[in-house]
């Protein structure tokens, strides 16, 4: 389990001993024997090859404790968890200011860096019917030199989900990706989600100074 994997699923254990104190350990001993089992589950979309492959995984996390919980670790917990991860790392927010014209273009050449061999390299494996229904990446479909701006096409977490009956905390997973950008004073402009019934899921970062947030105030999902 890699490095993030291991940080959501610390967050759920002290979640759990702080919400639920008389029954943390049965819970987490519970998630623990479930995750195999939601994990086998699951398509397989690559393993380490694949650098979006922890996305499902923390999702089975989050499962394995919604059903040790007995659906009491939910949707809505998730929100808590994550302001508390990212509360750990608030101090990025005196180091990295994406409405800074030189940060942010060293933050999307790093993120084109990082998407675009992975667009290619998802290309080549399910033209030979590997990975299933991974993410496909299409790079800046917006045309614009504002922020960074991708989309992500298809989507395990929508497949896992609405096959094993999990469609009620996907939303809410999706909604954890707004609070990111926060720490870097920036913004997720996003119009739709596979969630919520898209065939994907559009990410456009860009500083929360932008006239462009304003913009799309009210529209955002």
């Amino acid at each position: 389990m890699a490095g993030l994997e291991k940080t959501v699923k610390k967050a759920f254990i002290r979640y759990t001993k702080k919400h639920y104190p008389q029954e943390a350990e049965r819970i987490i001993e519970r998630a623990e024997e479930l995750f195999p089992t939601l994990y086998s589950k699951a398509p397989f979309i690559g393993g380490e090859e694949n650098l979006m492959a922890y996305n499902l995984d923390m999702m089975i996390i989050a499962a394995s404790f919604y059903e040790a919980s007995d659906h009491r670790i939910n949707g809505e917990s998730f929100l808590e968890m994550g302001k508390e991860i990212l509360h750990r790392f608030a101090f990025l927010r005196k180091i990295v200011n994406l409405n800074h014209q030189w940060q942010m273009k060293i933050f999307r050449n790093s993120m084109y860096r990082r998407y675009v061999p992975y667009a290619k390299l998802v290309d080549e494996k399910l033209s030979r019917g590997e990975w299933g229904n991974t993410w496909r990446v299409a790079i800046n479909p917006r045309n614009t030199d504002e922020g960074v701006c991708f989309d992500l096409i298809g989507c395990p977490l929508a497949d896992y989900a609405k096959k094993n009956g999990y469609m009620d905390l996907l939303p809410h997973m999706c909604a954890i990706d707004h609070l990111v950008p926060e720490l870097f004073h920036a913004k997720l402009i996003r119009t739709h989600t596979c969630a919520l019934g898209s065939d994907s899921c559009d990410y456009w970062y860009v500083g929360d100074k932008s006239s462009t947030v304003k913009e799309f105030e009210g529209k955002i999902v």
